[in-house]
């Protein structure tokens, strides 16, 4: 019986949050559940779309989201080439914590996993953390995936005591 059947992994474009890819792949095929690659888009240009459509540029508004689309697209098709049961998803907002729990509780997932871009300190305060944000307000496994660590580390145990069990 497979433990995940829906998985969720947002998506903001940067190489941080494709890490979360990778994990959320295997988990996926031993589960044999769909994965749904998900990014929540708002382009800063969408403010001034009345003007840029006045002056001949409302392409621009579109580019970026065409962009990703084309990325999410390239992303889907090499996971299906791998065996995941995989489709992605774009949704237009402006707060992508909110969208994404709203997308998760809609979609029925039973598990997300994403990339923490790893802010700290101010940072985090002034920015806030998507990754928080949707682990605080979500009742299903959250698993985040640290960015700047290497997919595989070499374990050394050199400086390791085995212990005894007891």
């Amino acid at each position: 019986m497979a433990t995940y059947q829906k998985i969720i992994v947002p998506l903001d474009g940067s190489g941080w949050s494709e890490r979360a890819v990778t994990h959320a792949a295997k988990i996926a095929l031993e589960n044999d559940a769909e994965l749904v690659l998900l990014h929540v888009y708002h382009s800063p240009l969408a403010e001034y779309a009345d003007t840029l459509a006045l002056s001949n540029q409302a392409d621009m508004v579109n580019t970026e989201r065409d962009e990703m689309k084309r990325y999410l697209i390239a992303l889907r098709n090499d996971l299906r080439s791998q065996g995941v049961k995989v489709r992605g998803h774009i949704i237009n907002g402006r707060d992508p914590a909110h969208n994404i729990i709203n997308y998760v509780r809609g979609e029925g997932a039973d598990l997300v996993v994403m990339s923490s871009h790893g802010r700290t300190g101010l940072a985090k305060f002034l920015f806030g953390s998507v990754a928080s944000k949707v682990m605080k307000s979500l009742d299903i496994p959250v698993l985040l995936i640290h960015p700047d660590k290497p997919e595989e580390m070499a374990e050394d145990t050199s400086d390791l005591s085995m212990g005894e069990d007891i």
